[in-house]
């Protein structure tokens, strides 16, 4: 009999499990969370994070204004502080920066064609002769008969606050008649590493207001600017030693032209009576309100060059030379050249950096 009433009651007892594991099922599927379809980013969306990512600009910082400086000027709203998302976007659409985008200007003066001039020509101007200009204030038919881009600007050849000027406002304006998308300014004591310096300006954004260079004081400089009534009025900011070199992206330099095209140029270093790489810095941060870019791969014969690694030497975008201290003051770099043959160092980079070049060792 026991086993009679198993038999009727199995079957009730074997639909009433499943019953169980039903409403079970349908209560734990009923409490997950929902699925969203995963959004895979486009191969344009990875390549804006690729630049997004750790690069040489990292090591360059733009310092934290203050409300005078930011409010200053006309303008100011498109500089001091971080990029829209607009412009972020039309920075997706740009075309990859190239070498030959770069507009290279290197000022000398007529005395130093044979040595100093001399000596960039064979070294790295020769790897950027297309797109390098030479601002000088004397003609040199043997430096034509080379094929290079000379502007003899008719300036004075002295090292016054009107004869810098007034050839920082020839490249300035050479560089506006041109196509090229940045600005770069460097001396003729000054090694230009163009790899480097392409790889720094590509991590900008390309529709930015760049202005990147390394001050030669560790605070802004201050000047007494001219107003009406022979009245003045202190302004501090900071520049980019021209010494050292320093760059502007052309969507800045375009908003520099109230102030820095044809004559204005000269005009605005007279108000606040310095030279040219200070009235660059005062036009970009007093009277625009954009910060500067503190770069520590720009170098001046001003600071102390031994402090420069040898192992560094690739990543650095500029190097120089001179008398600092009353001592020959250049990088330590050893090679196959003599400090003696080499005091600059220059032609021992130039062979790290390119050993397959003809006279290198």
């Amino acid at each position: 009999m026991h086993k009679r009433w198993i038999r009727r009651r199995l079957p009730v007892l074997i639909f009433t499990f499943f019953i169980i594991l039903y409403v079970d099922f349908q209560l734990r599927t009923s409490s997950l969370p929902k699925l969203s379809v995963a959004h895979h980013p486009s191969p344009g969306a990875r390549q804006r994070s690729i630049r997004q990512a750790p690069s040489p600009a990292k090591d360059a910082q733009k310092p934290a204004r203050n409300s005078s400086s930011s409010s200053s000027g006309n303008g100011g709203g498109g500089g001091g502080g971080g990029h829209s998302a607009s412009s972020e976007g039309a920075h997706v659409t740009q075309p990859k920066l190239k070498l030959e985008d770069i507009f290279i200007a290197v000022k000398t003066t007529g005395r130093f064609h044979k040595t100093r001039l001399a000596l960039l020509l064979e070294t790295w101007i020769s790897r950027t002769k297309a797109h390098t200009l030479i601002f000088t204030d004397t003609e040199d038919e043997e430096l034509h008969s080379e094929g290079l881009n000379m502007v003899v600007t008719g300036c004075q050849s002295d090292h016054s606050q009107q004869a810098l000027s007034c050839k920082m406002s020839a490249e300035y304006d050479g560089f506006m008649a041109s196509d090229k998308r940045w600005f770069c300014h460097v001396d003729d004591d000054n090694y230009v590493n163009p790899e480097a310096l392409l790889s720094l300006l590509s991590a900008f954004p390309q529709d930015a207001d760049i202005y990147v260079g390394k001050p030669s004081l560790d605070k802004p400089i201050t000047a007494h600017e001219l107003l009406e009534g022979n009245a003045t009025r202190e302004v501090r900011f900071w520049f980019a030693t021209g010494g050292a070199g320093f760059c502007l992206s052309r969507r800045l330099a375009e908003k520099m032209a109230p102030w820095a095209s044809g004559p204005q140029f000269e005009q605005t270093s007279a108000k606040i009576r310095l030279p040219d790489d200070c009235t660059v810095g005062f036009i970009v941060e007093k009277r625009l309100g954009i910060s500067m870019v503190h770069c520590p791969l720009f170098h001046s014969h001003l600071e102390n060059l031994l402090l420069v690694s040898h192992r560094s030497i690739p990543q650095q975008v500029t190097l120089s030379y001179g008398i600092f201290e009353n001592k020959m003051n250049s990088i330590e770099v050893k090679g196959s050249f003599s400090k003696e043959d080499d005091p600059s160092r220059f032609k021992t980079v130039h062979c790290i950096l390119y050993p397959f070049t003809s006279w290198c060792p």
